[in-house]
C-alpha cells in the first residue's frame, strides 16, 4: 500500500512536469517529424486516419498528449529517391514534443526483412524521440532467429549505436503478446477465445522506455479444469518496461448474454474490469478487478505470490464507475454537453491506483450565454485516480451542426483539442485548448473554479506545416 501510494505521487509529478513542459501543444494537424529505419527513410504514403489519443495528463503506462492512427509508407533510398517497398503501421506521435512510434501491421511482401533497404516485417516497432539536434532512434524487427533490436544515439555528426535489450515487440508477431491467461483466485480464468483472433488497434508509450500494445477480441472464462463456460468481447492493453513489469488489462464491451453475473464462474457484465500487474514472473501479481452490479459494483484487489493470497481491506477506486456525463467548461465561454454515452475503445492506465478510458462520444457545444450553438463528434480520453483527480480530454473530429471557428460564438473546429483537469469535485483545477486555423493555431490556459474559469494565457501560434489528416468516426454511418 505504501508502494502505491508511492507510485501514485510519482505519477501526479510525472503528469504535471509533463503538462509543464509541454505547456501549449499543437492541434493534432501539426505535421509530425520522419523516420528513417537503416538509413533508408519511411515516408508517408497516405493520409493518416487519427483513431485515438491520450490526454495531456495521461498517468503512464499510457503516454501523454499521444495522437494515434493508422497510416501507409514507402521505405525511400535516400540516394535514388526510390521506394524499394511499403508497409501499412499503427502510428502514434508525441503532440508537442518530437516522438513518433510505428507498429508494422502489413506489408508489401516483396524483400521483407531486418537488413537496409528491406521492408520491416509485420510485428515491427520501429520509433524515434528528439531533443532539438539530438535524440534517439530505436527498432525491434521479428526474424526467424529472434527479434532484432537496434538502438542508438542521433546526433548532427551521425548515429552512436547503443546497447539495448528491451523487447518491446515481443509477442506481437507470432500472437502471444495478449494470450497470457489471468488466473482468478477463485480457480478460473480468462484467456483469448481464439489465441490468433486479436485486433490490434493501437500502440501507446515512450520506446525503449516502456511500450503498449492495444486491441480487441473475444475473452473466454474458463472453469478450474480448463473448460470453457462462456465468453465475452473485450478491449485490451499489454505493457512491458525496461525495469521488467508487465500488465494486461481488459474492459469487457460485451458478454455472450449467458450466465452474466459477478459470482464465480460467471460471464463478467459489461463495463467490468479487470488488471494484472506482473512483478517479473507470471505467478507474482497483483490482480484488480472491478464488476457492476446492481446492488453495487464489487472491486476486488489481491496480491498473488507463487498461489498465496492475500486480499486488501483498501480497493481505492472502482474502474468500472461509469464516465461522467457532466458538462464540461472548457475555453472562449464554451461549454461541451454529452449527449451520447462514452463508446468505449481502449483501456489503459494500472488500477487500483487510477484508470484510464480512450472512446467516442457526441456533444452540444453550448456559448457563454447558455444558448446551443451546434454539435460535434469526438474521441475522448477520460482518467480517475485514487486521490480522486478527474481528467477529460476532447479531440474534436466532426462538427455535425453550427458555424466552426475559433470565435466565443463558434463551434470548435475540427482538430481542437480540449484538456480539463479537476480536482475531486471541488471543482478547481486547469483547463488548455487548442483549435485550428488554415495558417496558425489558437492556444488558451486557464485555471477552473466553482465561479467558471480564469484566463491566464492566450496565443496565436502560426503553422507553417499543417498536415492532412483524417479522422475515425463511428458516428457517420449510424
Amino acid at each position: 500500500m505504501v508502494s502505491l501510494a508511492l507510485t501514485s505521487a510519482l505519477e501526479i509529478a510525472v503528469a504535471v512536469s509533463a503538462s509543464i513542459l509541454n505547456f501549449a501543444p499543437p492541434s493534432p494537424t501539426a505535421a509530425p517529424p520522419r523516420l528513417k529505419l537503416n538509413g533508408y527513410s519511411l515516408v508517408p504514403s497516405s493520409t493518416e486516419e487519427v483513431t485515438s489519443f491520450y490526454g495531456q495528463w495521461a498517468y503512464l503506462p499510457g503516454a501523454p498528449s499521444l495522437v494515434q492512427g493508422t497510416q501507409r509508407f514507402d521505405v525511400v533510398d535516400p540516394r535514388t529517391k526510390n521506394s524499394v517497398g511499403d508497409f501499412d503501421a499503427l502510428v502514434s506521435r508525441g503532440n508537442g514534443y518530437n516522438y513518433t512510434a510505428l507498429l508494422v501491421t502489413a506489408n508489401d511482401g516483396t524483400d521483407v526483412g531486418t537488413a537496409a533497404g528491406q521492408v520491416p516485417p509485420v510485428g515491427s516497432l520501429i520509433a524515434t524521440f528528439g531533443f532539438g539536434p539530438v535524440g534517439w532512434a530505436y527498432s525491434d524487427m521479428p526474424s526467424p532467429s529472434g527479434n532484432v533490436i537496434s538502438l542508438a544515439l542521433v546526433t548532427p555528426f551521425g548515429n552512436m549505436p547503443l546497447r539495448s535489450t528491451f523487447d518491446g515487440a515481443k509477442g506481437i508477431a507470432d500472437h502471444t503478446v495478449d494470450d497470457r491467461p489471468i488466473r482468478l483466485t477463485n480457480g478460473y480464468s480468462i484467456a483469448p477465445a481464439d489465441p490468433l483472433g486479436e485486433t490490434i488497434t493501437a500502440t501507446s508509450g515512450v520506446l525503449p522506455l516502456w511500450t503498449s500494445v492495444q486491441g480487441h477480441q473475444v475473452f473466454a472464462v474458463y472453469d478450474p479444469t480448463g473448460t470453457q463456460v462462456g465468453s465475452f468481447e473485450g478491449v485490451f492493453t499489454t505493457t512491458s518496461d525496461v525495469l521488467g513489469t508487465y500488465t494486461q488489462a481488459i474492459l469487457v464491451t460485451a458478454d455472450d448474454e449467458g450466465d452474466v453475473g459477478t459470482g464465480a464462474g460467471q460471464i463478467p457484465p459489461v463495463g467490468s474490469v479487470f488488471n494484472a500487474v506482473y512483478a517479473g514472473a507470471d505467478t507474482d501479481y497483483v490482480l484488480y478487478s472491478s464488476l457492476p452490479s446492481s446492488t453495487g459494483d464489487v472491486v476486488t484487489v489481491e496480491q498473488v505470490n507463487s498461489g498465496s493470497v492475500q486480499t486488501s481491506p483498501r480497493t481505492f477506486i472502482d474502474a468500472s464507475e461509469p464516465p461522467s456525463t457532466r458538462p464540461l467548461s472548457v475555453s472562449h465561454g464554451l461549454t461541451l454537453v454529452p449527449v451520447t454515452p462514452l463508446r468505449p475503445s481502449g483501456i489503459n492506465g494500472l488500477p487500483p491506483r487510477e484508470v484510464q478510458y480512450q472512446g467516442y462520444q457526441q456533444f452540444d457545444v453550448y456559448d457563454a450565454t447558455g444558448a446551443r450553438i451546434g454539435s460535434v463528434d469526438a474521441t475522448v480520453f477520460t482518467q480517475h485516480d485514487l486521490f480522486g483527480i478527474r481528467s477529460e480530454a476532447v479531440l474534436v473530429t466532426d462538427v455535425t451542426d453550427g458555424v466552426a471557428g475559433t470565435g466565443r460564438s463558434d463551434v470548435p473546429p475540427v482538430g481542437s483539442v480540449f484538456n480539463v483537469m479537476l480536482l475531486g469535485d471541488s471543482r478547481f483545477g486547469t483547463v488548455q485548448s487548442v483549435m485550428p486555423t488554415p495558417s496558425r493555431d489558437v492556444k488558451t490556459f486557464a485555471f477552473a473554479t466553482p465561479l467558471g474559469n480564469i484566463p491566464v494565457f492566450h496565443a496565436r501560434k502560426r503553422v507553417p506545416d499543417r498536415i492532412d489528416v483524417s479522422f475515425f468516426d463511428p458516428f457517420v454511418n449510424v
